[in-house]
């Protein structure tokens, strides 16, 4: 029952079934005889005499391919055809199509006078017939021929213009009018005589649809004239008069002549005529009431630049003002009547259209009035209608190069803009955003040598924009973003941009659609290509090729072909080849047939940039992987594609000379990117800190050879250097380090500052590594002894004395006695207030210490350890001489035997046992043994100080400090 009550619902629903089809009557009557199959002319012609509607459109859209097999057939058989039907029809569609292709026909400029049936068109009492007819016809008014326009046109314009005409004849006249003056065929003299007193008398039409469009082609009527005189003497008493209508669209037509009527008169006319009406068409547009203030915002960019030359700065300060109330026109409403007034956003919108042209007029005739301008694109940049942001969006690459050196004002607005919530505001800002930062780079305010502030808002604007943007689903915005990021090395530094986007645009490789991966692919190449470090490099591509190659995804390892196609376009072909030549390559056998399709694509591009005999491995490899694919593949395609392609790496492949070129200039670009690298870590040393250098830092031991008392000079000069360079690290580097790194600096001898420092510094690793390699230079050397028992602070300068209390790290307790007495307590304190002192830790003891205080030197106090807690910082190993290798350093109570007649300095050597200066008056005993609670040996030399001893010729109290270096062991 049920069934058959839904079968019966069906039924009453009375939808839509498929016909019975065509009756063979129809069907013959649609049939042509296979006799016209050959004979395009005598088919058409039956299908015009005995086809319907539908088959005569099909053989009038088709005449131009008609006349290309049958010209003359055509003009002398169908086009008669055609317009014998068409006053017989009455199809408004069949006109209309017509009507288009005769205007294809006219500007063949065929041999056949096709302007009998337009003009019989325009006649026709069917207002759209007419309308289609009409503007065929002014379309190609100028490319009719001299005769055809004055004795058939130009008269049926006249005509057509009449009182007796309806209004849509006498509109479509003036536009007529218009066209026929700027034919490049009538001279001056025939549009005074004709065209200027049927445009007069337009002018002065009882209807304001006829005034306003007869208005508008005032402008072309003038060009014909061209002549200064008669404009002024014929059009302008018109153009005054209509600017005074009683009617809004007349007015408006006026404004937007006006400003193209500038250049067509003398400069007296301007002065004494333009000026005064434009002025007066913007006061009354502000005025209450009425409502071409749109129109005038329309035109005020081209108004400016038509008069800039012809107004004094008086008059260009109206101006401003002018454009800056219009540019507020409409925000005086609350925010519910923002979509009411939508000819106040108009006006808002050209207003921001016009924000170039306004510009350069204001930094040519009012350059101290630049504050407006800024003020008026600020309000125009964070206006409530998205419409008009937009605008101010698609034209701010234009507007900052108008403004010049003054965009720099602008740039917190532009930021503003890319953090826009708008789809439509980001859709056209982002094209623009490469060019724009590149320009500010160029000008000085965004730099690729260092992060400022204006760098770090730029960066969270554009994560900020990119956010916004990955949350919906519109690949082509994401790709023209990631486009636009190309452009970050020519105004970021490389640090920047591989801390802060290099990972998040990673992370798109493989995500989303494949565009936009490969564009993000695409990016990275080039953070890869301008970045100037090589850890960073180096990281860039070992992330590609394990994210993209070496991925289980295979759409992950398409993407990885992709990047290489862009790569070898990116880089020059040595550097392609020592990247991602072998990772390619490697891809060539991969299981799934399409990567390694793509690949085989590529075997005759590999093939081409190898240089024999430099690539002979790699020509081995791409001939194995050739190879091993013809004999183990089996997909037909990547089989055809090795055929086709094994042909045209057999044949010699001749490099062009552009192609050398472009790969010279791709090498020398990579070779300076990575010289800059080398050259800014370098800070050349001053002669000041040479001659401090010198005075603090020597050896003691003047009797060993020239060639290692140079290399000790280095190095001293070397580790002087870095630590006069890491005195001043930039403030991230020191929020980056934790609290025992900073320790272990500060336990080093390296000051860190408190707060950044606006010099330029060399990176840190460049420093470890200077280190390590002299280090490796003298690990084998004996005692290496450092003395500041010789300085004479007698004849230091007081800034000398400053530096040498600040950066010598190991001086003695009686030269800094010495400094305190010969400084005194103003120099102390211009030292303090100045001059942040070196955090110091004495690694040094005296052999008299106490038993307590020597077992606490491994307590590291800097660290505020507990007694019972442990140091993680490493000390020293030592080897001593008896061959007994201990694994960590405990120093033991120091016994003396003292004798009283010959005191003399003693101190350790390197293998730990006494040694005395010239006697063994003294005798220290130091114990090395092994302690289980440290892990890990130091790197970090002990200086170890010998107790105070009085000069027997001087009678002064002298210290020698020694520096001992071991056998370093990690």
């Amino acid at each position: 029952m049920s069934k058959k009550l839904i079968d019966e619902e069906f039924e009453s629903l009375q939808l839509d079934r498929p016909g019975s089809g065509k009756t063979p009557l129809q069907i013959q009557k649609h049939s042509i005889d296979p006799s016209f199959e050959n004979k395009p002319i005598e088919r058409s012609l039956y299908i015009l005499s005995k086809g319907d509607v539908v088959q005569k459109l099909s053989v009038i859209q088709n005449l131009p391919n008609l006349l290309n097999d049958d010209y003359n057939g055509t003009l002398t058989r169908i086009i008669p055809k055609i317009q014998q039907e068409l006053p017989m029809t009455s199809s408004i569609e069949f006109h209309l199509i017509t009507s288009k292709i005769y205007k294809v026909l006219i500007e063949m400029k065929l041999d056949i006078n096709l302007l009998k049936i337009v003009l019989q068109g325009i006649e026709s009492k069917d207002p759209i017939v007419a309308g289609a007819w009409n503007e065929t016809l002014v379309e190609t008014i100028t490319f009719l021929s001299e005769a055809a326009v004055k004795n058939e046109v130009l008269p049926f314009a006249i005509k057509q213009s009449q009182l007796n005409k309806p209004v849509t004849a006498r509109v479509n006249s003036c536009r007529m009018i218009g066209k026929i003056a700027i034919h490049p065929q009538v001279s001056t003299f025939d549009v005074k005589k004709e065209i200027v007193p049927v445009t007069q008398s337009l002018c002065q039409d009882c209807l304001y649809e006829v005034r306003a469009a007869m208005c508008s082609e005032l402008c072309n009527v003038a060009k014909g004239l061209a002549n200064e005189k008669n404009v002024e003497a014929s059009l302008l008493t018109c153009l005054v008069e209509l600017s005074n209508d009683e009617n809004v669209q007349v007015r408006a037509a006026a404004v937007n002549v006006a400003v193209a009527l500038i250049p067509y008169l003398s400069q007296e006319a301007v002065n004494t005529a333009a000026v005064p009406l434009v002025k007066r068409l913007c006061l009354n547009s502000l005025s209450e009431g009425d409502m071409t203030f749109a129109d005038v915002a329309k035109n005020y960019g081209k108004m400016l630049t038509f008069l800039q030359h012809h107004l004094n700065e008086e008059d260009g300060l109206w101006f401003i003002n002018q454009f800056v109330e219009l540019s507020r026109k409409g925000l005086v409403l609350v925010h519910e009547d923002f979509e009411s007034e939508p000819l106040s956003i108009n006006c808002r919108v050209h207003c921001a259209a016009n924000l170039a042209n306004v510009a350069f007029f204001v930094l040519s005739v009012v350059p101290n009035e630049k504050d407006k301008l800024y003020h008026a694109f600020e309000e125009l940049a964070a206006d409530p209608c998205f419409i008009v942001r937009k605008t101010v969006a698609e034209n701010i690459f234009e507007i900052t190069k108008a403004l010049g050196a003054g965009s720099q004002v602008i740039i917190p607005d532009i930021l503003k803009l890319i953090r826009d919530d708008s789809e439509e505001v980001l859709d056209v800002l982002i094209p623009n955003i490469g060019n724009t930062f590149t320009f500010l780079a160029n000008a000085g305010f965004l730099s690729k040598e260092q992060t400022t502030q204006t760098t770090i808002d730029m960066g969270r604007a554009l994560v900020k924009c990119q956010t916004e943007i990955f949350k919906y689903h519109n690949w082509r915005r994401k790709r023209s973003f990631l486009e636009q990021l190309e452009k970050l090395p020519n105004c970021t530094p490389s640090d920047f941009i591989h801390q802060h986007f290099t990972p998040l645009i990673l992370k798109l490789t493989i995500e989303g659609a494949r565009p936009v991966r490969t564009q993000a692919a695409r990016t990275l190449l080039f953070f890869l290509k301008h970045n100037v470090k090589d850890n960073h490099r180096k990281w860039i591509k070992e992330s590609l090729i394990s994210t993209l190659c070496n991925s289980e995804s295979c759409y992950n390892r398409h993407i990885f072909v992709n990047m290489c196609h862009e790569a070898i376009q990116v880089f020059s072909w040595k550097y392609f080849k020592e990247s991602f030549y072998i990772p390619l390559l490697s891809l060539g056998e991969d299981p799934v047939s399409t990567v390694r399709l793509t690949v085989a694509n590529m075997f005759p591009l590999l093939k081409k940039m190898l240089m024999m005999p430099l690539d002979r491995q790699l020509q081995t490899k791409l001939d194995h992987v050739v190879t091993k694919l013809e004999a183990n593949e089996k997909d037909k395609d990547v089989l055809a594609i090795l055929k086709a392609n094994s042909k045209i790496m057999k044949n010699p492949q001749l490099t062009k000379p552009e192609e050398l070129l472009e790969e010279k200039r791709k090498v020398e670009e990579e070779d300076k990117v990575h010289l800059g690298k080398a050259t800014s870590s370098l800070a050349p040393m001053t002669s000041r800190n040479r001659n401090i250098s010198s005075a603090v830092v020597r050896d003691s031991k003047n009797q060993r050879s020239n060639s290692r008392g140079q290399s000790k000079s280095s190095l001293s000069t070397n580790l002087m250097q870095m630590n006069r360079a890491s005195s001043t690290p930039s403030g991230t580097f020191i929020n980056e380090m934790n609290f025992l790194d900073q320790h272990f600096y500060t336990d080093a001898g390296v000051a860190l500052p408190e707060s950044a420092s606006s010099t330029s510094i060399r990176s840190l690793e460049d420093d470890l590594s200077l280190l390590s390699v002299q280090r490796s230079q003298f690990i084998n050397d004996e005692v290496s002894t450092i003395s500041v028992e010789n300085t004479n602070i007698e004849n230091m300068s007081d800034d000398d004395l400053i530096e040498l209390k600040t950066y010598t790290t190991n001086i003695t307790d009686d030269v800094k006695v010495d400094l305190e007495k010969k400084t005194g307590n103003s120099i102390s304190k211009g030292f303090e207030e100045h001059v942040r002192k070196r955090n110091k830790r004495n690694s040094c003891f005296f052999a008299n210490d106490n038993t307590q205080r020597n077992k606490s030197v491994l307590k590291r106090r800097s660290l505020n350890l507990t007694v019972n807690e442990t140091s993680r910082i490493p000390v020293i190993i030592r080897k001593n001489k008896i061959g007994i290798e201990s694994s960590k350093l405990k120093i033991t109570p120091v016994e003396y035997e003292e004798n009283n007649d010959k005191p003399q300095n003693t101190m350790c050597n390197k293998n730990g046992n006494i040694k005395s200066s010239f006697s063994n008056s003294y005798k220290k005993k130091v114990t090395i043994t092994s302690d289980k609670n440290f892990t890990k040996a130091s790197n970090l030399p002990v200086l170890i100080r010998g107790p105070p001893q009085k000069d027997g010729q001087s009678g002064q109290v002298t210290s020698q400090t020694r520096l001992q270096k071991s056998n370093f062991t990690s």
